[in-house]
């Protein structure tokens, strides 16, 4: 039997593994955009068979799962404009591409979420605090701690979440900026 392997993180895991991790989120998440869950299964078994070709390299989980959503997202649009015609005029195709946009985001902001909660619990009330637009003065004072206090955490936070999410960090947080 043939082996595949994926790397993440500079660490080997076996396809099978990764597609069965993945395989089923990828379908919700294809299914959202299609409304169609025998379409969505095809989509997700093509991006899969991308991934098996093109053996890339991950520089963490985060990236990996980055890739593959946006890869399935990008070929869900590409049936969509395929399979109707009509999604050739520029207010339809901006429909799907909102609608894709929002389930994107929305899994963006969950694995955001979830880096988040890794932090140190001072560290994540600064980063919602932050994210829900207080200003550095009114954190200090809202948790009673110096304004440099805040700065120093806030740029400790965003280095540990940038070293995770690597070059996706920004684009996560440019809505709150």
């Amino acid at each position: 039997m043939l082996r595949h392997h994926l790397i993440i993180a500079e660490k080997e895991y076996a396809f099978k593994e990764i597609y069965q991790d993945f395989y089923a989120s990828q379908v919700l998440f294809a299914n959202k955009i299609l409304k169609n869950e025998h379409d969505a299964k095809d989509i997700v078994q093509e991006v899969f068979l991308k991934i098996w070709n093109s053996n890339p390299a991950f520089k963490n989980e985060i990236a990996f799962k980055a890739y593959l959503y946006i890869t399935t997202r990008n070929s869900c649009i590409d049936f969509l404009r395929k399979k109707k015609p009509n999604l050739n005029s520029l207010e339809n195709a901006q429909d799907v591409e909102s609608e894709v946009n929002e389930v994107v985001k929305e899994e963006a902001f969950r694995l955001l979420d979830k880096a988040i909660e890794a932090l140190a619990p001072q560290s994540q009330k600064i980063i919602r605090m932050s994210m829900s637009g207080m200003s550095m003065n009114e954190i200090a004072e809202d948790l009673k701690i110096s304004v440099n206090t805040v700065k120093t955490l806030k740029a400790r936070s965003y280095k540990i979440l940038r070293d995770s999410f690597g070059e996706i960090f920004i684009m996560l947080l440019f809505p709150f900026l």
